[in-house]
């Protein structure tokens, strides 16, 4: 499941760029990606609140459902106010960015809806779910871009197709189960969802900014065909990323039942395994960089020329990342998450100075940015977990 989604989101990234040139994919993916750090503070994480409710029979579960749309849905409106500020700031584009933070609501008020199925220890309906609503994205983009219809479009019929498939999950649940839009308890309910939902969002923040916060920065620093090219960059590194973070969170529910220091140390020990095999993967890719060179100037065309040079060197942040996903893991499933996500938003707010600085060094200026960025995150998320273990 995981390799077809990336597959399919490789595939229409591949469509963008070539369609529409490397300044507007650079423009697009640093809209994308600021939405995404947005979008995870507005939906405070409430399908992962509500599956986790619903799978313990909380006493707040009854209306939950409405009470989470609800929520989503006000801290929506909130966001786009406060968007346009931001984006001013930032020099990004308000129509895309906002765009995809509806999308990015949607896609949560999907998974509030599918919560319904994997409380019950159903996850078949919701990966198949996942699976055709993106293969429709990648047809659909497909259509879309051969008929050079503004990149805008793009983003709108995912939107659509995020509000289809939410109709379609939510009315899948029995309507006993569904709840009442009108109750004595919403209130409490929603005071629960928010507090819960403020507690479960650190460590899906701390996540999303390590993803994210470096095409956000490139995007301050750097523009039109440049932007774009550094963006693919960035984006091949995430693509390998988080085919390695899928092997490393299957061990989180392991390290939930964690019972002592040394059952702590031990899994500690397997996924330092997949830290130290991450290094390979630059290294081979840096052998390799000409032949790269040349695909994806036949995937792209010839204004992505320096995507594998710029790749080479952004890819050896591979390990970084996996290192710091690593601290995320234990962070979370030993309850700090807290003093962690407030050591990564300093990292955040430092990554900024980093940026500013190397900025006018020279060549390869964005490159190093990004290693030194992931360096220092790497260094606080350790910092983080030893303070915090002890």
């Amino acid at each position: 499941m995981q390799l077809t989604l990336l597959a399919v989101n490789f595939f229409l990234i591949t469509i963008i760029s070539r369609q529409y040139g490397p300044g507007l994919y650079g423009e697009y993916a640093s809209s994308k990606s600021l939405s995404v750090l947005i979008g995870t503070a507005t939906v405070l994480s409430l399908a992962l609140v509500t599956t986790k409710a619903r799978a313990s029979n909380a006493s707040f579960s009854k209306n939950i459902f409405f009470n989470s749309y609800y929520l989503v849905i006000r801290n929506l409106i909130g966001a786009i106010v406060l968007l346009a500020p931001i984006v001013i700031v930032l020099g990004r584009d308000y129509t895309m960015t906002s765009l995809f933070l509806i999308g990015f609501v949607f896609n949560e008020m999907v998974h509030i809806a599918l919560a319904y199925y994997q409380a019950k220890g159903n996850f078949v309906i919701s990966s198949k779910q996942i699976l055709i609503r993106t293969i429709l994205y990648g047809l659909g983009a497909w259509v879309i871009a051969a008929n050079s219809y503004p990149i805008e479009f793009i983003i709108i019929y995912q939107v659509l197709i995020l509000f289809v498939f939410f109709l379609v999950a939510h009315y899948s649940i029995p309507k006993e189960d569904t709840g009442q839009i009108i109750s004595d308890d919403n209130k409490e309910t929603r005071i629960e969802l928010t507090t819960s939902g403020k507690k479960m969002v650190l460590t899906t923040f701390s996540s999303a900014l390590i993803s994210e916060l470096d095409i956000v920065l490139l995007g301050i620093f750097y523009s039109g065909s440049l932007l774009g090219v550094l963006a693919w960059s960035r984006r091949i590194l995430e693509i390998l990323f988080q085919l390695l973070a899928a092997s490393l969170d299957i061990l989180f529910p392991e390290l939930s039942r964690a019972q002592n220091s040394k059952e702590v140390t031990d899994i500690r020990q397997r996924l330092r395994k997949v830290f130290v095999f991450s290094f390979s993967i630059p290294i081979v890719f840096f052998l390799l960089k000409d032949v790269a060179g040349s695909i994806f100037v036949a995937l792209l065309g010839d204004e992505f020329n320096a995507v594998s040079e710029y790749t080479s060197l952004i890819l050896f942040c591979l390990p970084l990342m996996v290192w710091s996903r690593i601290n995320i893991i234990f962070s979370r499933a030993l309850n700090f998450e807290t003093y962690l996500t407030k050591t990564i938003s300093i990292g955040a707010i430092l990554s900024y100075i980093i940026y500013f600085i190397i900025h006018s060094t020279g060549d390869n200026s964005a490159a190093l940015s990004i290693i030194a960025s992931q360096v220092l995150i790497a260094l606080l998320t350790t910092y983080s977990f030893r303070k915090s273990y002890g």
